[in-house]
């Protein structure tokens, strides 16, 4: 700790009924230790400043119905004063941040771009003068929005300013009728002289990706569906169809040199922004001398790990955690009895017809086509009554992938257990060494960090062979990032619950984390400049000779690949290709997220002199 003086920020506004906010007296505390006695921290209150502020009322979804409307509707829209108090009896300026403290939100306002606020000079009107706007859309309980950032008082002064919060007659979704919420006036006022937000650094040089700009030739703006470069995005840019979200993402792309931040004693390359305004970064190794010039793949990870390690080939591989496991086996299967259904009556399976199809065919020669709508059997060419019965849901020329089944379960069964209803108890290979690194080094940062979700997306595009009812017996099952890095070249940010992995359950995420670390996805790799087949060596995510995991399954692979792979950046082709998750290890580089609000304390973010977050 310095032996300097530094002032810190205090909170200016603590609420205990919604939305009001009592003016109080505030001062700065003076931080302060002997240098004999560095870790003993000495606060002393003065009277050097107080502010105050008064909302004029609490906000909450049962003062009003919440209907389509405009802002200035007094029926259904909120419409407050607020007015600020600062008394400053010091020489110098102090400086006041203004913020909304989302208590709670139902979810169908936060997935909507239509619960708005804004805040305004200007009385009964929401459209000119405006302060800050924006929407609720994609903050979660305990969110936050921004009103005011830094406001300067040379001297005692008050100020009033107009609120609006209002669902807007664009509206038409029925999900954000009677939906609860609960807001609140928050900030903090300071004698110290602002640092600027980390995001608003970032969102300061970015531009649309979705229209023709510098780097990017294309009327259309960028096109996934080839790599970055000079004409196809090289810079920070803001991602089409969150512009009118709270928090719009902001991500780098291609061959960028100013993403560079200096945190937790360690270097770090900025992703991309969250939906709650966090900033999101990738591990890239230690500094030297202060500096971020890390180049190669050992100095940029922390290791190398595989996927899964198991040796039983399950498709529960593809989870970061998992549940069941339902290993595979490949055996010959010629001439066995195959059957398109089972019934399951006092322990046993019977191999059963369905659709009008015969009850049990015998496979002979071994036809994988064949087994498109047969793909249940007792392993037998005699037996169609078994306690155990497998299913089979890849033949290649010679042998049969199988599951095995039992207490009456079938595929649908086995699929949700270990996929889409997982338990997700039990830690990936990859995961422990992520969370033993994390524990090692990043405990005493958590409270500097946000707890936001990390997508091991294992939704399904095609079952092929896991269908029952038609699958092909010849092509493997494909999750749903495959189709968007390699079909559509679409991606995307969005996850489902069970796959979105946080430290807490919320409406997004699934609370199965113990440290608020994890990877990035296929589709976080596509946008910063990433894609399959074509090669880039030239982006800031590509390291010379590093091989990167996502977090994102492909798809089944041959037994001899190891079962299940996951999307990679190749170490030697430099694009985005599936690999086994326990043939191969690849570089561990974990993510974290800084929380919303983080600010640069020094730094333009480049590798010789990264951002110093404070």
């Amino acid at each position: 700790m310095d032996d300097k003086q530094r002032k810190i920020a205090i909170t200016l506004f603590v609420l205990t009924i919604l939305f009001t906010i009592i003016g109080s007296t505030l001062a700065y505390w003076n931080w302060a230790s002997a240098e004999n006695e560095k870790t003993n921290v000495v606060l002393t209150v003065t009277s050097g400043f107080s502010c105050g502020a008064d909302g004029g009322g609490s906000i909450t979804s049962q003062q009003k119905i919440l209907a389509p409307t405009s802002c200035t509707n007094e029926t259904y829209a909120f419409q407050r004063e607020v007015t600020t108090n600062v008394t400053n009896n010091r020489n110098g300026s102090v400086y006041m941040d203004l913020w909304l403290d989302v208590n709670t939100i139902g979810t169908g306002l936060t997935n909507s771009s239509n619960f708005r606020y804004a805040l305004t000079e200007q009385a009964n009107d929401c459209e000119h003068n405006i302060l800050s706007e924006g929407t609720f859309n994609g903050v979660e309980d305990g969110g936050r929005v921004n009103l005011l950032e830094g406001t300067q008082y040379a001297s005692s002064d008050s100020n009033t300013y107009y609120l609006y919060v209002w669902l807007d007659s664009a509206e038409t979704d029925s999900a954000t009728q009677n939906q609860p919420f609960n807001i609140s006036l928050g900030g903090q006022c300071t004698d110290e002289t602002p640092k600027p937000q980390l995001i608003n650094v970032i969102k300061s040089t970015a531009v649309m990706d979705n229209v023709r700009s510098t780097f990017v030739n294309n009327d259309s703006g960028i096109q996934f569906n080839a790599i970055s470069s000079d004409d196809n995005g090289k810079g920070i840019y803001e991602r089409a169809g969150t512009e009118n979200d709270a928090n719009p993402i902001y991500y780098y792309r291609g061959a960028v040199t100013d993403n560079n931040v200096l945190f937790a004693n360690f270097c770090w390359k900025i992703v991309r922004t969250t939906s709650t305004g966090g900033i999101k970064l990738i591990y890239n190794g230690s500094p030297s001398n202060g500096q971020c010039t890390n180049s190669t793949a050992e100095s940029t990870q922390i290791g190398t790990s595989a996927f899964n390690s198991t040796d039983d080939k399950s498709l529960a591989n593809a989870g970061y955690m998992y549940g069941t496991r339902y290993p595979i086996t490949q055996v010959n299967g010629t001439g066995w009895y195959y059957a398109p259904d089972v019934i399951y009556e006092n322990g046993a399976y019977t191999l059963a017809a369905k659709s009008g199809r015969n009850v049990a065919i015998k496979n002979s020669p071994l036809n994988g086509t064949t087994l498109n709508y047969y793909h249940y059997t007792c392993g037998s060419s005699t037996a169609t009554t078994c306690t155990n019965v497998y299913y089979v849901f890849y033949a290649g020329k010679s042998s049969v992938n199988y599951i095995t089944l039992s207490n009456g379960k079938k595929v649908e069964n086995a699929l949700s257990e270990m996929l889409s209803n997982s338990t997700n108890s039990t830690d990936s290979t990859i995961k422990i060494a992520i969370d033993t690194w994390y524990h090692d080094n990043m405990t005493s940062y958590t409270s500097k960090l946000e707890d936001t979700p990390w997508c091991n997306d294992r939704s399904i595009y095609q079952l092929n062979g896991f269908d029952p009812d038609g699958g092909s017996a010849t092509t493997s099952l494909y999750f749903s990032a495959y189709e968007r890095i390699f079909t559509t070249y679409s991606p995307s940010l969005s996850c489902n619950k069970n796959d979105a992995f946080t430290v807490n359950e919320t409406i997004t995420g699934n609370g199965n984390l113990i440290n608020p670390v994890g990877m990035l996805t296929a589709d976080e790799i596509m946008l910063a400049g990433g894609m399959p087949i074509t090669n880039n060596k030239n982006f800031y995510l590509y390291i010379n000779d590093q091989s990167l995991f996502s977090l994102s399954p492909r798809g089944s692979a041959s037994i001899s690949m190891g079962g299940t792979d996951i999307l990679s950046l190749s170490s030697s082709n430099a694009n985005i290709v599936g690999e086994s998750v326990s043939v191969y290890n690849k570089g561990v580089r974990p993510c974290v997220s800084l929380k919303p609000g983080t600010k640069v304390v020094s730094g333009d973010g480049k590798s010789d002199t990264p951002y110093v977050v404070g």
